[in-house]
């Protein structure tokens, strides 16, 4: 358990000081104490514990792992964004419940769904969320274009229609 060994290597504070209580927790009223502070602070990298989410089979070091990568700011990727073409896109759906860190938004995802984005840089995996942000990207480029071509958005008033500078984020 790779998980619970680098919060039992951590051990008490040092200066003697207890963990912080939970909101709501107060001894005197009889509630249980707060449990460790095992969430909070871990000694594992956020690529530590997307590995041990990669290659876990149990489900408890599994959702711990999710549990702990939650905490670290996600990173979003959109420099693929203009290859993002549905023809480009497989998404499958599963009879059982996947946990994975999206490659585009750089969240962890627990979904049944998941996405195979065939790009330059190889396939790279996305959540159901962005693959519809990238289909509708898309399909609103390809309307745009037919209402420019039929004349009802005028060409280049930089009003949000035309397509002009929408690339740049």
């Amino acid at each position: 358990d790779i998980l619970g060994s680098a919060a039992r290597q951590r051990g008490p504070p040092a200066d003697g000081a207890r963990a912080p209580r939970q909101a709501g927790h107060d001894r005197r009223q009889g509630a249980a104490p707060a449990p460790a502070a095992m969430v909070k602070s871990t000694s594992l990298t956020k690529s530590e514990l997307s590995d041990v989410l990669r290659s876990t089979k149990s489900s408890k070091e599994r959702n711990r792992a999710v549990k702990l990568l939650k905490q670290f700011d996600p990173i979003p990727k959109y420099e693929h964004d203009d290859e993002g073409q549905k023809s480009k896109m497989q998404p499958k759906k599963y009879d059982y419940l996947l946990a994975f860190i999206c490659w585009r938004c750089d969240k962890v995802k627990q979904s049944n769904y998941k996405v195979i984005w065939n790009t330059t840089r190889g396939a790279k995996h996305i959540c159901h969320g962005c693959y519809t942000q990238l289909v509708e990207r898309e399909e609103v480029a390809q309307m745009r274009a037919a209402n420019q071509k039929a004349g009802i958005i005028p060409k280049g008033f930089g009003l949000g229609l035309t397509g002009v500078g929408d690339s740049v984020r």
